[in-house]
């Protein structure tokens, strides 16, 4: 997990002079850059992430309480199996497949390049910055800066501004009313809600929806399309097939731009 490092696992390690980025085992304590030569410290680096590395506050646990919050979904990323387990629960066994399911909730605050695997829910605030291969999550709430791979078997909440470099797959993706976002690469997802502005190539097995309020600027692939009154869309659309060419996607769009009637 995310404080114990598995033999050959490996480190997202950015030098502190130049700011080169390069894999490290996790067990090293120092290392020289690959690109301008100078020595540094793996472990003063390891330090600051355990400092990123939160868990909720009393605040976030009393919230739940207030809510009634008494069970939650969580899905076992082993076997694809779903459950139902108690909110307080920090850990359970799926019992189809009996792997360990971690349950714990995470907040990163500032720069994190380990893996992390957990049902519970990952929170990226504004100055956390990660760089790991890999998180994997129940359910994320991104405000921050991600370059590596985002799985994420329930909600994944975005508030970025900005350029999004990380890879993300989501059971339902939500772009909150304040997120202006542009996704660098395909995002990947069973639903998708925009209530703010994104500019995606958005690959959807269910539904894709531009609320009132929201700008999707792209090109979408998707099993169905809705646009509420209010909403905007531009870009190119396919609806209820796998695989299109350019050219399809440009006659199921019927053009380059879409507004609701």
């Amino acid at each position: 997990m995310a404080n114990t490092p598995k033999q050959g696992e490996k480190v997202s390690a950015d030098c502190p002079h130049c700011g080169f980025s390069q894999l490290e085992s996790a067990f090293a304590k120092s290392t020289f850059c690959r690109k301008c030569g100078q020595h540094y410290s793996i472990e003063k680096l390891l330090a600051k992430e355990v400092a990123s590395l939160k868990g909720p506050s009393i605040f976030d646990k009393l919230s739940k309480m207030v809510a009634g919050e008494k069970v939650r979904d969580i899905c076992c990323f082993s076997c694809g199996h779903r459950q139902q387990v108690s909110s307080a629960a920090q850990s359970s066994l799926c019992p189809q497949c009996s792997s360990y399911v971690d349950l714990r909730d995470f907040k990163i605050a500032g720069p994190f390049g380990r893996s992390i695997q957990t049902q519970g829910e990952i929170v990226i605030t504004a100055k956390g910055d990660v760089t790991s291969a890999k998180i994997a999550c129940g359910a994320a709430v991104i405000e921050g800066k991600l370059r590596g791979q985002l799985l994420c078997t329930g909600e994944a909440r975005m508030k970025v501004q900005g350029r999004f470099l990380g890879e993300l797959d989501a059971h339902l993706l939500v772009i909150d009313k304040k997120a202006d976002i542009e996704f660098a690469r395909v995002v990947k997802a069973r639903g998708v809600e925009v209530h703010g502005k994104i500019s995606a190539n958005i690959h959807c097995d269910g539904c894709v929806k531009v609320a009132s309020g929201g700008v999707l600027d792209g090109s979408i692939q998707a099993r169905s399309f809705v646009v509420e009154k209010g909403g905007y869309f531009s870009g190119e659309l396919a609806i209820g097939q796998d695989e299109l060419t350019q050219p399809e996607l440009g006659e199921a769009a019927g053009g380059p731009e879409f507004r609701p009637a």
